[in-house]
């Protein structure tokens, strides 16, 4: 579904990249925006199409995603409210990766050459941009190096710790959150099995680090030995 927003109601104004925006500055490209709003599972983006989209996350969760040789899923990133969508200046290259919806997902969507217009007539939204990537990029690298010496508690404790930090942008309450992936979808981001992801969630909850009442949610009982338990190497 599509239909028109207005910025002053746009609940991750401050948190979205054309936040650095004054209205008037911003009022040329918000006429070109449209609320889109997809259900879990439906796709945003599809790898190999020209990249013709920009998008701020509103409410919801996306995973960025691409099959590999062999048919299987890998799931690489996720998206979360205030995250920007889209490769801006890239010249219509095609997309690498999927971007498909992890929850009913709302999103304020503008053509790519809207969004590359703006950050040429507004440097500082163009700054915004490259300094969230340097920071994603600074993040990347150093969850690649943990990820080379963690320990498969450490991992599912860091994914859990990451869940709770980034979802106090889409609700404010981080004592009871809800896993955006499935065990398995878990497993898959992590790098361990279905199996190991199970029996160190039951390690957590027998240690009264969290609890478990059902279905994806999480209850963090103790946030400082989850984040202890989330730094252990091998």
């Amino acid at each position: 579904m599509v239909f028109g927003k207005s910025c002053s109601r746009c609940n991750v104004r401050d948190a979205a990249l054309c936040g650095v925006l004054a209205d008037a500055a911003l009022a040329p490209m918000a006429a070109q925006g449209l609320q889109r709003t997809l259900a879990r599972g439906e796709t945003l983006i599809h790898a190999g199409d020209p990249a013709r989209l920009c998008a701020n996350i509103q409410r919801g969760l996306m995973k960025i995603s691409h099959v590999n040789a062999a048919g299987h899923e890998v799931i690489v990133g996720l998206l979360w409210p205030g995250d920007f969508v889209g490769s801006p200046f890239l010249d219509g290259q095609p997309a690498r990766h999927d971007v498909v919806a992890l929850s009913a997902v709302s999103l304020c969507v503008f053509p790519q050459a809207a969004i590359e217009r703006t950050m040429v007539d507004h440097p500082a939204m163009e700054r915004r941009l490259l300094t969230r990537t340097l920071a994603e990029l600074g993040q990347v690298r150093g969850a690649l190096s943990r990820l080379a010496r963690a320990t498969a508690l450490a991992r599912v404790a860091g994914f859990i710790t990451e869940t709770a930090q980034r979802s106090e942008t889409d609700n404010g309450d981080v004592a009871i959150i809800e896993l955006p992936l499935s065990r398995g979808e878990m497993a898959d981001l992590l790098g361990l099995t279905i199996e190991t992801v199970s029996r160190q969630m039951t390690r957590l909850k027998t240690a009264g680090v969290i609890g478990l009442p059902g279905g994806r949610r999480v209850m963090i009982q103790d946030p400082d030995a989850l984040a202890e338990a989330a730094d252990e190497l091998m």
